[in-house]
């Protein structure tokens, strides 16, 4: 018999019209994977909300329970005054962290209490324990007695650094393994746990699941054919050598550096035009002040016009978009442990330019990327990259087929498989 995997997931499973981030897209991926050959009986604990049931429409999900945890209006209510006193009295400045406070914490009860309530023969009713990401979660092991429940069966599905362990460092540290996005991202939570009075993590609960892309949708010939109706979009010609920034248009991902880079080689490759594809708010075209700042720096003479913003790119059109482009630049300036960015870059076959920054160096090798260090000299290094792959058609199309035999590596079926072995 498969085991039984509960799946504790921070946020809004990504389905139509509903918000859904990078976690839970690739927590949809794996259950998808896993229904074509069943490795687990998985049960996915997700908040509900308008819309999200159409993830189990028509049966398509036979080796996947979904319980979707409705939050009271009354807890809602209380958010509102938590988000209110925290803005008008409080006067806090990252009020993102007062937002949800009571839903989260009516969600990890809810959780917790479905963990804890043994099957019909009195046996715990699952094998083993996926956390999915947010140290809040391990707030379920601290209710009913599901620590002792659960000792030796949890897993901790970590993509980002831990800076708050919200108490919960000694569960934390317990766990049966960290399945890490990278070594990077593993280490740091080692050091975090011997920084914070833990013993740190042993070796043999140090894992990388390492994360992956449908590729049968980025680098394919349907991408390829819709990427020449973006190109007439956006007013691309087919001589012009075009650079894309792809992601959250925030300051750590790059491109601002990125965009005063582009103006300093404008008059040298002529022929150039780079597209910036993504926003700062999911599904809005709403301009950020620092979205704002681009544009402003895309206006300056010599560039104008040869800067393309796309707004919000749907996800369904972004294989399209990678296939339009000649080279990726993706110059995070800070430590990124795993993006997808990349991996779609690589994945679709294009060269990419990007930075010696978290777990990307363990993703981009030196073949398919220009890997540049972050120091004061970035721009100027950025610069040079560009001016050196828009002139040579030979070196981008031998990094671009390098890119293409790292599909292997990084396709779902892989992604897959790694947490078959990792989980058994």
């Amino acid at each position: 018999m498969n085991p039984r995997v509960a799946v504790i997931t921070s946020g809004y499973l990504p389905v139509p019209n509903v918000l859904g981030g990078a976690v839970e897209a690739l927590d949809m991926m794996m259950v998808r994977e896993n229904e074509k050959t069943p490795n687990f009986e998985f049960t996915v604990f997700s908040s509900w909300v308008p819309g999200v049931d159409e993830v189990i429409r028509d049966g398509a999900f036979q080796h996947t329970d979904f319980r979707f945890i409705k939050t009271p209006m009354l807890v809602k209510a209380a958010d509102r005054c938590i988000y209110w006193a925290a803005k008008y009295i409080l006067r806090k400045k990252k009020l993102m962290s007062y937002r949800y406070i009571a839903q989260r914490l009516w969600y990890i009860r809810k959780v917790a209490k479905a963990l804890s309530k043994d099957d019909a023969s009195g046996k715990t009713p699952f094998d083993k324990v996926m956390i999915e990401n947010h140290a809040t979660l391990f707030m379920t092991m601290q209710k009913y007695g599901n620590a002792e429940r659960y000792a030796d069966k949890v897993y901790y599905h970590l993509h980002n650094e831990v800076t708050n362990d919200f108490g919960c460092k000694h569960e934390i540290a317990q766990v049966k393994k960290v399945l890490g996005v990278s070594n990077y991202i593993v280490d740091t939570l080692d050091k975090f746990l011997r920084e914070h009075g833990e013993g740190g993590l042993k070796p043999e609960q140090k894992a990388v699941w390492r994360n992956g892309v449908d590729t049968s949708r980025f680098g394919s010939e349907e991408a390829d054919k819709k990427a020449q109706v973006f190109r007439k979009k956006y007013g691309i010609g087919e001589n012009d050598v075009v650079f894309l920034f792809s992601g959250r248009l925030t300051p750590e991902k790059g491109a601002e550096e990125l965009l005063r880079a582009f103006s300093e080689v404008a008059e040298e490759i002529s022929n150039a035009k780079l597209v910036v594809a993504g926003a700062f708010f999911f599904n809005s075209n709403i301009v950020s002040p620092f979205e704002q700042k681009l544009r402003d720096l895309a206006s300056n003479p010599g560039v104008k016009d040869r800067i393309i913003f796309t707004g919000f790119v749907d996800y369904d059109d972004m294989p399209a978009i990678y296939a339009m482009s000649d080279v990726c630049v993706l110059p995070s300036i800070w430590d990124d442990p795993a993006p997808l960015a990349v991996i779609e870059s690589l994945v679709s076959g294009k060269p990419l330019i990007t930075t010696c920054s978290g777990g990307i160096p363990e993703y981009a090798d030196n073949q398919s990327a220009i890997i540049l260090e972050r120091d004061d000299r970035l721009v100027d290094q950025l610069a040079e990259a560009m001016i050196e792959l828009a002139q040579d058609s030979g070196k981008r199309a031998a990094m671009g087929a390098h890119a293409v035999t790292l599909r292997s590596e990084l396709n779902k079926e892989m992604y897959m498989s790694q947490l078959s072995g990792l989980m058994r």
